[in-house]
């Protein structure tokens, strides 16, 4: 797609000349704790068998040629997965574990990434605010579209708690595999729309 013509807030150029950079010394350690605490996360969700075949083992050079075929296969299963969601939809965000075994050795699906913020949300369900079809990429300013089945929901965003509490409150990308989509009757019988946000972003 063609360059947008006025970059968005944003935009990397820009922020990188108003923002200040963190030149703590212990940073390249604080990246070491961070892939520690993932892996402590995904040890917690999964148990210690599990997380050693779906993350440590695929990170490995036999793992990268025994998983080779489940790229195609996870391909396969996006395309199955993929629901067609309309904004006002209700949704169901699939457990933690459920969404684990659609991620890569690098933690993502089709390039994004399912971080430690969202996972408060898995089990909650969510009117959807829109489908992300199109974006701009903050380091060139390129409009891109959306290759991938993947929407925003309503009052989902990113509190930056596992991100060094970055104040930024980004909505959350989902990739519909990652949701079920529920009858709106049966979503009214349960939580309040309102109250289902509220709790979640406050939980």
């Amino acid at each position: 797609m063609t360059e947008s013509t006025e970059h968005c807030q944003y935009y990397y150029g820009d922020l990188a000349t108003q923002t200040s950079p963190d030149t703590r010394r212990a940073l390249p350690l604080r990246r070491q704790w961070w892939r520690l605490k993932d892996l402590v996360w995904y040890v917690s969700v999964l148990g210690p068998r599990q997380a050693f075949v779906q993350r440590v083992f695929p990170s490995t050079k036999l793992g990268r040629r025994v998983f080779k075929n489940r790229r195609r296969l996870t391909s396969e299963s996006i395309q199955k997965a993929s629901l067609g969601l309309r904004p006002g939809e209700w949704v169901e965000v699939k457990s933690a574990k459920e969404i684990f075994a659609t991620l890569d050795r690098h933690g993502k699906l089709k390039g994004l990434a399912f971080n430690r913020e969202m996972a408060k949300f898995c089990g909650k369900r969510f009117r959807v605010y829109k489908r992300l079809e199109k974006m701009i990429l903050e380091s060139t300013g390129e409009l891109r579209r959306i290759r991938t089945p993947t929407v925003i929901l309503e009052g989902v965003f990113c509190d930056g708690e596992d991100h060094g509490r970055c104040d930024r409150s980004c909505f959350c990308f989902w990739r519909e595999a990652w949701l079920q989509r529920v009858s709106s009757s049966h979503s009214e019988q349960g939580d309040d729309p309102v109250t289902a946000q509220d709790s979640a972003c406050s939980s």
